[in-house]
């Protein structure tokens, strides 16, 4: 079940949710984001608490905006325990970013998979994109993994792409059009 109004956004995915965050969440996202694991991909200035806040709130005010181009959601679990958080982002006409952030102990369980499918059918279906794009550090295998377990395929390696952490990092992107959609997840 989708439902995207003025007020908030709901998307069922298998044993999940994705919805809207709440100013309520704040510390269960500051308690996910603050495993070392989290931050081998992340910036120093992304990594801290104050960071964790920032987003949390960005997140807010993003879904307030009309039209809404940015749906960054909470991941929750069924008993309300937030999971992680996964979004898509309409960066141009027909074309959109997905990202998805999970909590190590989730790690293996399929709710990233999940998670990301749900938001593949919001773009293509919902949002009526025809192009959707992922963005990763090239050494985030877990990363390319999850991309390409929801039928998305590499599409570029971008050398020398960012810089954090006194080094340069690679990154792929990753890509999956309406086309493509219904034929590729079907066999994943």
């Amino acid at each position: 079940m989708n439902r995207v109004d003025d007020k908030e956004v709901c998307i069922m995915a298998g044993s999940v949710a994705l919805r809207d965050f709440r100013a309520g969440d704040l510390i269960q996202y500051q308690r996910l984001r603050s495993d070392p694991k989290m931050h081998r991909f992340y910036s120093e200035e992304d990594s801290s608490d104050a960071r964790a806040g920032q987003l949390l709130e960005m997140f807010i005010e993003q879904s307030t905006s009309r039209p809404r181009t940015k749906f960054q959601l909470a991941v929750e679990s069924a008993s309300g325990e937030l999971m992680g958080t996964c979004g898509i982002r309409i960066e141009s006409p027909g074309e959109a970013s997905i990202g998805c952030e999970i909590g190590r102990q989730w790690h293996g369980s399929g709710v990233a998979r999940e998670a990301a499918s749900a938001l593949l059918e919001f773009g293509f279906s919902t949002l009526d994109v025809t192009r959707i794009y992922a963005e990763t550090i090239s050494e985030n295998v877990a990363a390319i993994r999850l991309c390409r377990s929801i039928g998305m395929t590499a599409m570029a390696e971008r050398i020398a792409d960012r810089t954090f952490k006194g080094r340069t990092w690679n990154t792929t992107v990753v890509s999956l059009s309406r086309e493509e959609w219904p034929r590729k997840t079907s066999r994943a």
